[in-house]
């Protein structure tokens, strides 16, 4: 395989990405910089939901899942975002952006605060930045990981590259850089669903080969016990509702009206996304079963897609890790400067100075990324247990929107103990933690609503 070629595709749409980012560098407010003024268009909202949503997780390691024993029963763990993809997009999503507009709010913390009280509120920063911290970990890792398995181009350098460019223009440009970049990367995306995917389905013998593995493979009886599937299905979606970059995309649309279509739209592009990842995981073992379930896509690039081609296909995996880690980053520089520098330590902090802050915050966490990045090549678990500590939050989400007598120590409680269910369970089974997280922060959410007085916060309207 001709690198050079491939090199200099990469390199064009690393140009690409830098050209849009810096663009946005000029007469920034502190709006711009954290929710776009809260206008973006409904096409702009598909796109960087779609592009933010999709990365490393939902693409290498879902496909990871499948060539690891999950095979086709995949599909419905899949299903299973997509389902709860909708119900954010229906029933949350524009709820979202009228609660950000009415209380000028930012972070899903601000709700949490607003609906509960400040203690609750930290909890769901901590969770916020637990969760992310790992998600961003994997993002990074992910362009170093990828590019030593497909090619010849350095691992180091290009995550070095591909981490600088990520870190420079959202520090400079925040989510309005963030969104302008998401928009190209979505479109590479796209090409690379689209086109090159069913090329690599058709050519490694598509469904007659899939069909030639054994059953207890296609069954996922080889990856995990049905039971864990259909829980998987009933709660790891759920995940969804309290995804915080999801939230930041929600405050910055235009409509409520136009948050819900956009996200609806998003969903099925999502879903495509997901169905590609388990189908190329599934293919891999059948004719690539030497491979690790982090190098299965590679694998298959290599076999079928000759250069030039494989240049453009590298780039919108490129993408779709760019796009993720971009969006994880400004959520976090966010979260620590908002609600923890701006309304916990410093509540006299003017907008310039914030933005002043937001930018070192998003630089300083981006370097850290970078550096971890090039020294530890590992992303077994990452996603899952992302995924995981999020599941802590679902009850004073949900039931803070749709509960009248929900109160704030049954919040406080339920994601505290949810937490740290999911926590002392990880080191033992990290592919099941969730579950019983998810167990316990229901049930005592109930038990403490039960016993305890009305809540202190107005419901929201």
């Amino acid at each position: 395989m001709d690198s050079s070629i491939d090199f200099i595709v990469v390199a064009i749409f690393f140009a690409i990405i830098f050209i849009i980012g810096f663009g946005e560098r000029k007469k920034l407010t502190l709006e711009d910089y954290w929710v776009n003024a809260r206008k973006t268009k409904k096409w702009i909202i598909v796109a960087t939901v779609a592009s933010t949503y999709l990365g490393v997780g939902s693409i290498i390691a879902n496909a990871g899942v499948a060539f690891s024993g999950g095979g086709l029963a995949t599909f419905v763990l899949m299903t299973s975002f997509f389902l709860y993809f909708f119900i954010f997009s229906k029933f949350f999503a524009p709820k979202i952006k009228e609660f950000g507009d009415k209380y000028n709010a930012y972070t899903l913390p601000d709700f949490l605060e607003h609906r509960y009280s400040r203690r609750t509120r930290i909890v769901g920063l901590f969770v916020n930045l637990l969760t992310y911290g790992f998600w961003l970990s994997l993002q990074i890792l992910g362009i170093g990981i990828f590019v030593s398995s497909v090619s010849n181009i350095d691992p180091t350098l290009a995550t070095l590259i591909g981490g600088a460019i990520v870190v420079a223009y959202t520090a400079i440009g925040g989510l309005r850089a963030d969104i302008r970049t998401d928009v190209f990367q979505f479109l590479v995306m796209l090409v690379l669903m689209f086109i090159f995917l069913p090329i690599i389905f058709i050519k490694s013998g598509g469904t007659e080969a899939i069909f030639q593995l054994p059953a207890s493979f296609l069954t996922g009886q080889e990856f995990a016990p049905w039971y864990i599937f259909l829980l998987g299905f009933l709660v790891l979606g759920a995940s969804v509702i309290v995804s915080a970059d999801l939230w930041q995309r929600a405050y910055a649309g235009d409509s409520a009206k136009n948050v819900r279509w956009a996200f609806k739209v998003a969903s099925v592009i999502v879903f495509l996304f997901l169905v590609g990842g388990t189908l190329m995981g599934v293919l891999g073992q059948a004719v690539v079963p030497s491979a690790t379930e982090n190098t299965v896509i590679p694998e298959l690039l290599k076999l079928y897609v000759p250069p030039l081609a494989f240049g453009l296909i590298l780039a919108g995996f490129f993408a779709a890790i760019m796009s993720s880690a971009d969006s994880i980053l400004l959520l976090m520089s966010m979260t620590l400067v908002h609600d923890v520098y701006q309304k916990t330590l410093n509540k006299n902090l003017t907008p310039e100075q914030a933005l002043r802050a937001s930018r070192w915050t998003t630089f300083v966490l981006g370097a850290l990324a970078v550096v971890l990045a090039v020294t530890v090549f590992n992303v077994v678990h990452l996603a899952i247990d992302a995924v995981s500590f999020l599941v802590a939050l679902l009850p004073a989400v949900v039931f803070g929107f749709y509960w009248r007598k929900a109160t704030e120590p049954a919040a406080f409680w339920s994601a505290v103990l949810g937490l740290l269910t999911v926590i002392a369970v990880l080191p033992f089974a990290p592919i099941y933690a969730f579950i019983p997280g998810i167990l316990v922060s229901f049930l005592v959410f109930f038990a403490v609503n039960k016993f305890t007085r009305k809540p202190e916060h107005q419901p929201l309207d």
